[in-house]
């Protein structure tokens, strides 16, 4: 398994050469790359440094683009001394497709990190790109399992993000500079600041604007290099480290050395002094669909608000007690199950007891009022008292 990592300077490629297990540079163009700094001429350059060093430099070319403005971009590249890179790493199919026409013998890295996170469509993208494709860079939305499974299963290597920032939102538009810059100032990128909601007053995001858009990060980086003894045996070919986001003085592989060793002894450490707050949010599942089924749910919550609801839980403590408002008047001897916001559906306990405020046992209630019971489990404010359905003749 080996480690690549972005580079924008001869400092990071003197890094790189003494990193254990780095064998790989990345090179952003910002005529190509959505965070890329670099001008053409300083990228092939690199590029040439990064070979005489003995590194593999990766031409990164991940803008999404409207078939004029790629057509511009073609016209360009011709002009470019390709066989200075080794691949190129590319996230619009249209883009890979001219580079396989065109430069048949540079190889692909094909950048699947939003959507096509289904092993059928996977195995899509390795059959069209074929002799080209070189590698499959996943999503960080998959589990640990599915990872393992991919490896073990597609045609082709597969790279996924070791440490970086998580992206949660991406815009083509200029959503910063507006603001942050007089009306007659012209914009130098990238553009950094951070970026609170109503909803986040307290948590700021980090947002940046580059030439191709504005990106908004969460605040905390993902990190599984602690993690990597079960997709280096499935076969991993390669683990991005993302240093970009804690670059200084115009070095973007700040430390890379360090960090590749401290992965292959004491990767625990590394993440406890990580320079930010870590997580890795799908590693172990990922559970982003699990409220469909709760918004399927909440329709029949009402459905059966209306038609046999009870009543509706609205307070209680785990293990003491379980507070209802009553929806209409009815006997306890009504009552028959709860279906909890989820749409589970839990049975009432036989020894049920509704008491009122006063703690008195009753048998019947009145609408809207107050029953206290004993600790009902999964029980939860929102749920629903079910009656026995009238049986219409």
């Amino acid at each position: 398994m080996q480690f690549n990592t972005f580079v924008s300077s001869i400092n990071d490629l003197n890094r790189c050469v003494n990193a254990p297990n780095l064998q790989e540079v990345l090179l952003q163009p910002t005529l190509l790359a959505k965070q890329g700094q670099l001008s053409p001429k300083q990228t092939q350059s690199l590029a040439s440094t990064a070979t005489e060093y003995g590194l593999r430099p990766v031409l990164v070319w991940d803008i999404l683009m409207p078939e004029q403005v790629m057509s511009q971009i073609c016209q360009q590249l011709t002009q470019w001394d390709m066989s200075k890179f080794a691949a190129v790493r590319v996230a619009d199919p249209g883009a890979a497709w001219w580079l396989k026409m065109n430069y048949p013998t540079i190889a692909l890295q094909l950048i699947v990190e939003t959507g096509n996170h289904n092993l059928e469509g996977l195995r899509g993208w390795c059959e069209i790109f074929s002799d080209s494709l070189e590698r499959l860079i996943l999503s960080i939305e998959l589990p640990e399992q599915k990872l393992i499974e991919y490896c073990q299963t597609l045609p082709v290597a597969c790279e996924v993000l070791g440490v970086g920032q998580i992206l949660l939102f991406y815009s083509p538009r200029s959503l910063l500079s507006p603001h942050l810059l007089e009306s007659d100032s012209e914009a130098k990128f990238p553009l950094q600041t951070t970026v609170s909601s109503e909803d986040s007053k307290n948590r700021p995001f980090p947002t940046l604007e580059t030439a191709h858009g504005t990106f908004m990060f969460l605040d905390k980086d993902q990190f599984i290099l602690d993690k990597l003894e079960g997709l280096e045996k499935a076969g991993l070919h390669t683990v991005c480290l993302d240093l970009r986001h804690l670059g200084r003085d115009g070095d973007v592989a700040v430390d890379v050395d360090k960090i590749c060793s401290q992965i292959l002894t004491d990767p625990v450490s590394l993440r406890k002094n990580w320079a930010r707050p870590t997580r890795s949010p799908f590693f172990n599942a990922n559970r982003t669909t699990s409220i469909f089924s709760r918004m399927k749910s909440k329709h029949k919550l009402i459905q059966y608000r209306q038609e046999i609801g009870l009543a509706e839980v609205l307070a209680g403590e785990s293990g003491n007690y379980v507070v209802f408002q009553s929806l209409r008047p009815f006997a306890v001897t009504q009552v028959e199950k709860i279906i909890i916001p989820t749409g589970e559906e839990i049975e009432i306990p036989a020894e049920i007891v509704f008491r009122n405020l006063n703690g008195e046992v009753v048998e019947s209630c009145d609408r809207e009022q107050i029953l206290i019971t004993d600790w009902i489990k999964k029980a939860m404010p929102g749920s629903l008292l079910l009656g026995i359905p009238e049986v219409r003749s």
